[in-house]
């Protein structure tokens, strides 16, 4: 099992109007809701791919149970709550439909207190002994968290549990302390933890190695539209997706995590399982609802793919 960990997910509300006119009345068009958080779209792109997956979440109030609501009856997903006092964070997206620009809205995250923290800790490490890959997505809504993934890194190492780590800031310069397994940051995130701009495939490469000598094994850099460098530190790969009318990026990331793990779970070869993770982060960008895929697309696009090896 594909075991995705969100300490801050949200109800990922979207409203629809034609154009806003702030300062005035919009009347919308329509509404939707998802469960938000990275984390919860990686569960639901690996269950797109064919994969058994589940979502632990940190959750509170009426949002926290509107949250797992959706996950266990809309996404029929398996979902472990870790429940909190304070309410869940609404995240609320206006989307334009004449010029399809998006305005998102995000609520800070909910105070958690010391008990809640430990809680949390504890059942995520209780479900290492039937999990396969743990993936731990985005930041943490309290600073008193920071240090989380970190401790549950150390104990999926000593369970034999590889680690997927893609967050930033002081949760990824803390995480990387206890070595997880992958790393998948982005550019700005990469240079806001080696200190040099990463202006260049030189420099890009060279950040590349420095997170392998913090003790990760791989590291996938994203690039956005100009796809990933991958290393193990004896493969490298530059995989490029193919150019595609996007409709929706958000979540994108998150597919390639998760087509990563997927990769990683069936044990299959570097330069496979960076194709399968690039195309399925392609395929969710062609529609609006976030991990809404099939395999049969991922495969098509991931034969169009550009390969470099470096």
């Amino acid at each position: 099992m594909i075991l995705s960990v969100t300490p801050n997910p949200c109800v990922d509300k979207t409203v629809f109007l034609k154009q806003m006119e702030v300062g005035k009345k919009n009347v919308c068009t329509g509404a939707t809701t998802i469960p938000g958080g990275k984390g919860n779209n990686v569960a639901r792109a690996v269950k797109a791919l064919g994969e058994e997956s589940a979502t632990l979440v940190l959750v509170g109030g009426a949002t926290g149970k509107h949250v797992v609501e959706m996950i266990t009856k809309e996404d029929r997903g398996a979902c472990h709550p870790v429940w909190i006092e304070q309410n869940t964070r609404t995240i609320t997206t206006v989307l334009e439909e004449g010029h399809r620009r998006q305005t998102p809205l995000f609520e800070p995250g909910p105070k958690v207190d010391l008990a809640e923290r430990e809680i949390f800790v504890a059942t995520v490490i209780s479900h290492l002994p039937s999990t396969d890959i743990l993936t731990l997505n985005g930041t943490v809504p309290d600073p008193l968290m920071q240090d989380c993934y970190a401790r549950i890194i150390t104990k999926a190492r000593e369970a034999g549990v590889p680690t997927i780590l893609d967050t930033h800031g002081p949760e990824l310069e803390l995480g990387l302390m206890a070595e997880p397994f992958m790393v998948k940051p982005n550019e700005a995130e990469a240079a806001e933890v080696v200190g040099f701009p990463l202006d260049s495939d030189q420099a890009r490469w060279r950040a590349v190695d420095y997170f392998h000598e913090q003790g990760v094994q791989l590291v996938v850099l994203s690039l956005g539209q100009g796809g990933v460098m991958a290393s193990d530190g004896n493969e490298r790969f530059h995989v490029v997706p193919p150019a595609i009318e996007e409709v929706n990026a958000v979540g994108s990331g998150d597919s390639l995590v998760a087509g990563i793990a997927v990769g990683l779970k069936r044990g299959w070869p570097l330069e496979q399982t960076i194709i399968w993770g690039v195309s399925a982060g392609t395929a969710n960008a062609l529609s609006w609802n976030i991990g809404h895929f099939t395999e049969a697309e991922v495969k098509s696009i991931a034969t169009q793919v550009t390969v470099t090896r470096m």
